[in-house]
């Protein structure tokens, strides 16, 4: 017995490491044919891919003119500072670049000062060695040298070991090609197309919206044509991973908001977007993601325990699919800031409210098939009054984008000279045949490309030549 359970789980092994060989090169390639189809995306159209791929370029261009200003302009023989920190300085926005390079900065001050200091008065022994150290640890867990506190410890470790941190000029070079990155990098982060992230808090608001107005369309489909636990519960999971969304969402407004300071191009050309309204449109979002939620999680209730929780009636489930469509249609006119938007939301909530109130006292005064589905009728009932007031309250100071046009303010507008050049070019296009026509005749004899005048007395035949033969 103990041999067949041997020779048994070597077969299983041997058969696990064959399927583990052969998935291999699958997964190989679907990695590969990933990379293919992001390259492929940063080359042909704007967004994410594009975006990651010029912040590589930029964070390549300005590691290798650190590494070069280092070597040429500081004759450093070792330049491996300036290249570091110009490599981690390029970050997505230029608020985040700048702070990036003042923490690095500050923590590579603050490391090769403990450093000399220690191996100044103490000098390197083991216990020194343990003292600095978790000093140096404590100072890099300060949450304002955020993910560059690591720099602290080591630039004590590497300074105590290599020159013992009495090396006053391998301090001061590590301090001046420290600051010399990081002005590099955030240098070239702003000058080569300084990041914007513009189009993905608005792609992000559009999702959400979108989904939940699709969720709404497939329970209010789902009740018409009849629906099951199954689909129910896929209801409930679709809701509920609204909720996971927001948070994603949440941080893509935020770095649009921020990418936005301290920005060359903003300052130009800036953007139209209502940051504000964002963050009150995810937020509405979100607190109507429970109510739809709860709709779901009443269906599965019904589904799951019909004895317990049993469903209303199939007309009054198609009633309420009419309320569900009249929600949907004002979330497609939600945030949006035109007065014909608003007054359609309002439009719709309100029919959606009124019939709500009609169902209600339906519930009210009209005897339940069964007495048991009463909760299945309130909760239902309260769900929907709850989606509809937060769309009608939150609709004023929600902003939600509609298009894909542009979200910058044209050139012309925020440039006055341009508007002005651009008024300008039809009148010079009306008149440059004729200058160049001018012109090309200023070094050219009278005589060439026209015919002589006719003399003086000379009447109109003789002018024009002979007369032709009959």
């Amino acid at each position: 017995m103990r041999r067949a359970r041997r020779y048994c789980r070597r077969v299983v092994s041997r058969e696990v490491e064959v399927v583990d060989a052969r998935g291999l090169p699958s997964r190989v390639l679907a990695t590969l044919r990933g990379w293919g189809r992001a390259a492929r995306a940063a080359l042909t159209r704007p967004g994410p891919e594009r975006f990651e791929a010029v912040l590589l370029l930029k964070a390549a261009i300005a590691t290798v003119l650190a590494w070069q200003a280092a070597v040429h302009l500081l004759g450093s023989p070792a330049p491996f500072y300036a290249p570091m920190a110009a490599l981690l300085v390029v970050d997505r926005t230029m608020v985040r670049s700048l702070w990036a390079s003042a923490r690095r900065v500050a923590a590579v001050v603050v490391g090769m000062s403990i450093a000399w200091l220690v191996g100044s008065v103490v000098g390197v022994t083991w216990w020194s060695m343990v003292v600095v150290m978790f000093v140096a640890l404590l100072i890099g867990r300060w949450r304002r040298l955020g993910d560059h506190g690591i720099q602290v410890p080591t630039m004590v470790l590497l300074s105590l070991i290599t020159v013992s941190g009495t090396d006053t000029e391998f301090t001061s070079l590590t301090i001046v090609q420290t600051v010399l990155g990081g002005v590099v990098g955030v240098a070239v982060n702003a000058l080569v197309l300084a990041p914007m992230h513009l189009d993905e808090p608005r792609d992000a608001l559009r999702d959400l919206t979108s989904r939940v107005q699709d969720v709404l369309q497939d329970v209010a489909a789902g009740l018409r044509e009849g629906w099951d636990a199954e689909r129910a519960r896929h209801w409930y999971s679709s809701a509920t991973d609204l909720g996971d969304r927001v948070p994603q969402a949440l941080r893509a407004v935020e770095t649009g908001r921020e990418s936005t300071r301290w920005n060359w191009r903003h300052r130009i050309r800036p953007a139209r977007i209502d940051w504000d309204g964002y963050v009150r449109t995810v937020e509405a979002v979100r607190r109507s993601q429970w109510q739809v939620a709860g709709i779901a999680r009443t269906l599965v209730d019904a589904a799951d325990d019909a004895d317990r929780h049993p469903a209303p009636t199939a007309g009054w489930l198609d009633s309420y699919a009419d309320v569900l469509d009249e929600v949907g249609e004002a979330i497609s006119h939600f945030g949006v800031g035109s007065e014909e938007s608003r007054a359609a939301v309002e439009r719709h909530v309100g029919h959606a409210l009124e019939v709500l109130d009609a169902m209600s006292e339906q519930v009210r005064r009209t005897p339940l098939d069964d007495p048991h589905a009463w909760p299945a009728y309130g909760a239902l009932v309260l769900e929907g009054e709850r989606l509809a007031r937060e769309l009608l309250t939150s609709n004023a100071e929600a902003s939600v984008p509609t298009d894909t046009g542009p979200l910058r303010v044209p050139l012309a507008e925020s440039l006055p000279v341009v508007g002005q050049l651009q008024q300008q070019v039809p009148v010079v296009g009306e008149q440059l045949p004729r200058v160049i026509e001018r012109v090309s005749a200023l070094g050219r004899p009278a005589s060439v490309g026209r015919p002589p005048a006719p003399p003086a007395g000379a009447d109109a035949s003789a002018a024009e030549g002979p007369a032709p033969r009959s």
